[in-house]
């Protein structure tokens, strides 16, 4: 696996299907894939050359998972509990700027599947749009960057499955992760990429919405990262993080 130090930018590749993943190794250690320890610490780099957030992947020693921002404390966090029970959830902090809401969101349940595994939660990076830090070479943690594409989006999905079982993948991808817990059961850490479709068109459907609650807050013009959520099928959730200028409606009168 290549560090991002040592590595031939020329050989970068935002048009190929297949994942091109890049390490920062602050303890100089070589990186084994599939990981089969946590934590997994992950970024995209998009074509445009920006650097999606920092997301992080945990577990504890009673086989849950906890995924989440690592550029934003306040930001969320999705846990996905081995009672079956998954939802995303803020800071306190956050709740209090979003009309005193709970600080937890949606629930829904670990997904039951026969043969094909379905992803319990996964995180989606447009080719442009989404939301965005400085470079990974300014964190102090060990960090994998997994490079974009020019039209496709990464997806980078959690799949909960019985750990007598093999993944088996239909379309080229990535196990960046297995994680094995005491509940007999592998927390599996895959990306792939895929067409957008109309994802984009969908997303800016919901724009008036948004802007909508977002003007009850009273909040004035400047830049809002907006953390969209919906299901990619029964009990298969998704984020997606889109940043946006808010400039409040004109006062007419």
């Amino acid at each position: 696996m290549p560090k991002l130090s040592d590595f031939d930018f020329d050989q970068l590749n935002f048009e190929t299907d297949s994942i091109q993943v890049l390490s920062i190794s602050h303890s100089d250690k070589d990186f084994v894939f599939p990981l089969t320890r946590a934590p997994i610490n992950f970024s995209v780099w998009r074509s445009d050359g920006v650097f999606s957030h920092r997301w992080g992947v945990n577990t504890n020693n009673k086989g849950d998972a906890y995924i989440y921002r690592r550029d934003n404390p306040n930001a969320e966090k999705v846990s996905l509990h081995a009672s079956g029970r998954q939802h995303i959830s803020m800071s306190s902090e956050t709740a209090k700027h979003v009309s005193g809401q709970s600080r937890f969101g949606p629930v829904w349940s670990e997904p039951e599947f026969e043969q094909d595994a379905i992803a319990s939660f996964s995180l989606l990076f447009p080719a442009v749009g989404g939301g965005k830090s400085p470079e990974p070479s300014e964190s102090t943690k060990d960090e994998l960057i997994i490079v974009g594409h020019r039209e496709k989006m990464v997806v980078v999905s959690f799949f909960i499955v019985d750990s007598t079982k093999n993944m088996r993948g239909r379309i080229p991808h990535f196990a960046l992760g297995q994680l094995p817990s005491q509940t007999g059961k592998t927390l599996h850490v895959i990306t792939w990429k895929e067409d957008q479709n109309n994802f984009l068109d969908r997303i800016r459907d919901v724009f008036p919405e948004i802007s909508m609650q977002v003007s009850e807050l009273n909040t004035g013009e400047g830049d809002i990262d907006l953390c969209l959520m919906g299901y990619r099928g029964s009990n298969s959730a998704f984020l997606v993080n889109v940043p946006v200028h808010y400039r409040p409606p004109s006062e007419t009168g």
